[in-house]
């Protein structure tokens, strides 16, 4: 048969391999299709049921036990079988010895975990056209306003987008399967949180719609939104670095994407100053930043310190520009200078959003003050460690067990003295206000208290950051300035190549 009476050859040889090959897979295996039917014949009985009982009655009321019913048994098929579906799929590449062999093949880290997402988008497009039909009565039976179901259908959908993309980049991470089995169960359980956080907006937004009409309800829809979609594309930086080779750049998409949170963190925080007032809002979304970048930064900083044959190459030769890229390369010299770097971006921007407003000028030295803590807590909490194990650690097991520890020492920090409080009969540590509790702090010091403990602490911390990854800073400027002049003393390679004679006619 020819190619050209072939067509759908033709369309698969265009798609994603990836996608192909999951999509068969999927719609082939029992998961999906048992969940599938069994999710679709839940959903038919439960409608039946609320309609039955309620003896067709056609009030607000109605329509919205109906909606609430269905948007759960859907949110359930797409907030956790979908998710855990692509979990599991990424899982089998490790379990069937298929890792190393997509890592090393033709296709880009991007091709594989775009097919991946797209493949469990298409299964969630599958449950959201089976239950559209559903939700269409809810509306029929009125008590749900559109704008209600498209808000939570919008959210429904960016959740499902951010939950698999999460489910796809933990499981890229379990190497071993010890560890996969706990990811599992902890992806698992997070999927059951999520879905009923999910629920619990959903009934504020189906019950209460006139919340929808104001400038908060739709500032808190557009923010959720944005939160979901920054987490998709932080996960998906995170499984393109996990499918790229070990030669290959790793960590430049990640902390490009780092830096973008810092700059999505200042945007909402000055929109949210200038329509509502007030700057609680302007630090307290870079406190959620801090957070968010406290395990990235986690995994920057414990990198190895040299740079590979194949990053090397890449440096620009320009020596300015080297010097402006270098932040954004691996290493984990060059990731303390990243976390500086995002931490002057945050207060300046905090700075610049307050100057032109009438706000006192202690009032912004003191939002600074917070947003620069809140960065701090997490530098000093990650710098630290990894400049002492930067010395002794190369062994990639080794700083995974840094990893660890650094990761725990936030939560050991602030339950050990809640628990020395016991013993000892301190009620303030028994209430977790002790100068090792973040949160404490920063809002010890936003509501004027003493908070002087908690300061001198924080303030130790960083130095002793500071000066213990001095060492770290100028080998990383000094290795990336070396890169560059050999790059620009390298002869560049030809353009001109011999041209073969045109065969005779």
């Amino acid at each position: 048969m020819s190619a050209s009476t072939t067509p759908g050859l033709r369309i698969d040889d265009r798609l994603n391999p990836i996608l192909v090959k999951e999509v068969r897979q999927s719609l082939r295996g029992k998961y999906f299709r048992v969940l599938f039917w069994l999710t679709l014949g839940l959903g038919t009985l439960i409608g039946l049921s609320i309609v039955a009982s309620l003896g067709g009655e056609n009030s607000d009321e109605t329509g919205q036990i109906f909606f609430m019913a269905m948007f759960g048994v859907l949110s359930a098929a797409v907030h956790g079988f979908v998710p855990f579906s692509a979990f599991l799929s990424t899982s089998a590449e490790w379990d069937e010895n298929t890792y190393d062999l997509l890592v090393i093949s033709n296709l880009r880290p991007r091709q594989i975990v775009q097919g991946k997402l797209l493949s469990a988008l298409i299964q969630a497009l599958l449950y959201y056209s089976t239950f559209g039909p559903f939700l269409v009565f809810a509306f029929l039976l009125n008590g749900v306003d559109l704008l209600s179901i498209v808000a939570l259908l919008s959210g429904s959908l960016a959740t499902c987008v951010a939950l698999t993309m999460l489910g796809i980049a933990a499981s890229s991470l379990a190497s071993t399967k010890v560890l996969r089995v706990v990811l599992m169960a902890l992806f698992g359980a997070g999927l059951v949180v999520a879905w009923m956080f999910g629920m619990g907006m959903a009934g504020t937004i189906t019950f209460q719609p006139q919340s929808l009409r104001d400038a908060e309800g739709q500032t808190a829809v557009v923010a959720y939104v944005t939160i979901a979609l920054l987490v998709a594309m932080l996960g998906n930086s995170v499984a393109n670095s996990r499918f790229a080779h070990e030669e290959e750049n790793r960590s430049t998409s990640l902390r490009v994407m780092s830096t973008l949170v810092v700059l999505c963190a200042s945007l909402w925080g000055a929109w949210l100053h200038w329509q509502f007032g007030g700057i609680g809002s302007l630090w307290a979304c870079h406190a959620v930043a801090a957070a968010a970048l406290f395990v990235p930064w986690i995994f920057f900083m414990t990198e190895p310190e040299p740079l590979g044959r194949r990053i090397a190459a890449h440096v620009p030769r320009n020596s300015l520009l080297a010097l402006l890229a270098m932040p954004f390369l691996p290493g984990g010299g060059r990731a303390v200078q990243l976390a500086l770097l995002q931490i002057a971006l945050a207060v300046s921007s905090s700075a610049l959003v307050l100057l032109p407003s009438s706000t006192p000028v202690e009032e912004i030295v003191k939002t600074c003050f917070l947003v620069g803590m809140a960065y701090g807590y997490a530098f000093a909490i990650a710098g630290l460690p990894s400049a002492i194990g930067a010395f002794f650690l190369e062994r990639p097991s080794a700083r995974m067990l840094l990893r660890i520890f650094i990761f725990l020492s936030l939560p050991v920090g602030v339950i050990l003295p809640a628990l020395a409080g016991l013993f000892l009969g301190i009620r303030e540590w028994t209430r977790f206000e002790h100068p090792f509790n973040p949160v404490w702090v920063i809002a010890d010091f936003e509501m004027q208290r003493s908070g002087l403990g908690g300061l001198i602490v924080l303030a130790a911390g960083l130095v002793a950051a500071l000066l213990l990854n001095t060492p770290r800073l100028f080998a990383a400027a000094r290795e990336t300035l070396a890169a560059s002049r050999a790059r620009k003393a390298a002869p560049k390679p030809s353009s001109s190549a011999p041209v073969a004679d045109a065969p005779a006619s």
